[in-house]
C-alpha cells in the first residue's frame, strides 16, 4: 500500500540535517526481541489503502493475523499495522501505549521503505479502520481528520517521536474501542462531559461534578482546571469543584482530564453575581 506524506517544510530541513548526521555517526540498526524503539507514527485506512479497501500485503500470519486489514487492539487480536520488512519482519508485535493496542506488521508501506533505506529510522503506519462509505463524504473526511489526530510529531527525524514496545509481553493496558467507526466517529481515550454555563452567587456553597470516562477501565484519572473564580477548587480524584465563590465576574474555565498516557479537556463559562 501506499499513502500521501504529510511532512512539514520543517520536517524536511530536520531530514535534511540527519542525513548529514547519519552519515558521520551511523544509523540506529533493526530492533531486537523485546525492545523499546523511536518511531514515526501515522495511520492509514480504508480510503487511503492503495488500492482503496482493506487489502493486505501479508495475511498469513499466524500469531493473531487476518485475512485482510482489522483486529481489536488486544495481544491475542492485534490490530494491523504496515512498515518495511527489512525494518521489522512480517508478524511481530509492537505495543503503542498512547493508542494504547497491540498491532501486528501484515502490511507495506512504501514511504516506510524509504525511510527504512535512507535513514534506517523507524516508522509504523497502523491501520486506522474504515469502509465502504470512507471514500466519499463526509466519512472519507471524517477518517482522514481521524489519521491527522492520531499521527504523532512531524517525521521520522522529529525528536517528538513517541516510544514503541516491539515484541512486547502480553498484559499490557488495552482499549478495544475502533481507532474509527463510520460515519463520523473518533476514537477518544479520555471523554469529559461538558457542564454548560455556569452561575454562581456569591458567597453561596457550590458543587459541581466533572463527569469523564476512560476508555481503559485500568486508567485512573486526574483532574485540573484552570480560572475558576474565587474562592472554589477541585478535588484531582474525583473531579468535583467545591467551595464558596469569593469574587464577582466571568470567567472561561477549562477542566483536564488525563490518565497515564492520554488527556483531554473542555471549557465553559462561568459567572459569579452577587444574588
Amino acid at each position: 500500500m501506499t499513502r500521501a506524506s504529510r511532512r512539514s517544510p520543517h520536517g524536511l530541513l530536520v531530514l535534511c540535517a540527519l542525513a548529514v548526521a547519519l552519515n558521520v555517526l551511523g544509523a540506529p540498526t533493526r530492533a531486537s526481541a523485546q525492545s523499546n524503539v523511536t518511531a514515526f507514527m501515522t495511520l492509514y485506512g480504508w480510503a487511503d489503502n492503495s488500492p482503496p479497501g482493506p487489502i493486505i500485503a501479508h495475511p498469513n500470519c499466524a500469531n493473531g493475523g487476518h485475512g485482510s486489514a482489522g483486529g481489536t487492539g488486544t495481544f491475542s487480536d492485534p490490530v494491523t499495522f504496515a512498515t518495511d520488512v527489512n525494518e521489522l519482519g512480517w508478524c511481530h508485535l509492537i505495543y503503542v501505549p498512547y493508542m494504547k493496542r497491540y498491532f501486528i506488521h501484515e502490511d507495506e508501506c512504501s514511504e516506510c521503505d524509504s525511510n527504512w533505506n535512507s535513514f534506517h529510522l523507524y516508522r509504523f503506519d497502523m491501520w486506522a479502520g474504515g469502509d465502504a462509505n470512507s471514500r466519499k463524504k463526509p466519512e472519507k473526511r471524517a477518517l482522514r481528520a481521524c489519521e491527522f489526530m492520531w499521527t504523532r510529531a512531524n517525521s521520522i527525524a522529529d525528536p517528538n517521536n513517541p516510544t514503541v514496545i516491539v515484541d512486547p509481553p502480553s498484559n499490557l493496558p488495552v482499549t478495544t474501542a475502533p481507532i474509527f467507526s463510520g460515519p463520523t466517529t473518533c476514537w477518544s481515550p479520555v471523554s469529559i462531559t461538558n457542564p454548560g454555563k455556569q452561575s454562581s452567587a456569591l458567597g453561596h456553597p457550590v458543587s459541581l461534578q466533572i463527569n469523564a470516562t476512560d476508555a481503559s477501565p485500568s486508567e485512573t484519572l486526574a483532574y485540573q482546571v484552570a480560572n475558576l473564580p474565587g474562592g472554589l477548587s477541585i478535588n484531582p480524584a474525583s473531579g468535583l469543584i467545591s467551595g464558596n465563590p469569593t469574587v464577582l465576574g466571568r470567567r472561561h474555565v477549562t477542566v483536564t482530564v488525563s490518565d497515564s498516557v492520554d488527556s483531554a479537556s473542555i471549557t465553559f463559562i462561568w459567572t459569579v453575581k452577587k444574588h
